[in-house]
C-alpha cells in the first residue's frame, strides 16, 4: 500500500508543481510581455492550464493524505475483526506496468452484516486469496462500515 501512496503523492505533486509553474508563467506574461509579441495568442490560456493542473494535483494530494490519516486512525483505534473473502479482482489501474488487485470481503460487527474492499494491492499479495478465506481487518467502532484490510489471519 505504501508504494501506491508514494506513487499518488508523486503524481499529484507533479501536477501541482506544473500548475503552479503555469500560474507564475501566466502572471509573468500578463505583467511583463508586450501584447504585440504574443501574436494574438490569449494570455489567459496559461492561467487556465495552471488552475486546472494545480487543482487536479491538489485534489490528488489531499485525497491521498486524507486516506493516509484514515488508515493510521484505523490502525491505532480500529477493532480487529475476522472477515471472509468474497472476491479477488483486478484493478483498472496499473502502476509501473504491474496489475493491481482488490480483495472484497464481508464481515459482521455489532450484529450488522457489512462489506468492504482492500486498497489496490500487488498480485503477489492477493493471488493466494480465494472466496471463503478468512482475513483480518480493522473496523472503526464508531462507524462500522469503515474498515481496513490487514491481510491473512
Amino acid at each position: 500500500m505504501g508504494g501506491d501512496r508514494s506513487f499518488w503523492l508523486f503524481f499529484g505533486g507533479i501536477f501541482l508543481a506544473v500548475g503552479v509553474a503555469f500560474l507564475f508563467g501566466a502572471a509573468g506574461v500578463n505583467l511583463f510581455a508586450d501584447p504585440k509579441q504574443l501574436d494574438g495568442a490569449p494570455s489567459w490560456v496559461f492561467a487556465l492550464a495552471g488552475l486546472a493542473a494545480s487543482g487536479f494535483g491538489g485534489f490528488i494530494l489531499r485525497r491521498t493524505l486524507l486516506d493516509r490519516a484514515r488508515e493510521k486512525r484505523l490502525m491505532n483505534e480500529g477493532m480487529a475483526v475476522r472477515a471472509t473473502v468474497t472476491d479477488v479482482h483486478r484493478s483498472r489501474i496499473e502502476i509501473n506496468r504491474r496489475s493491481r488487485w482488490y480483495v472484497a470481503y464481508r464481515y459482521e460487527y455489532g450484529g450488522r452484516k457489512l462489506t468492504g474492499e482492500s486498497h489496490s494491492l500487488p498480485a503477489e499479495w492477493v493471488l493466494d486469496f480465494k472466496p471463503g478465506d478468512a482475513v483480518q481487518i480493522k473496523v472503526d467502532p464508531r462507524k462500522p462500515e469503515d474498515s481496513l484490510f490487514m491481510g491473512p489471519v
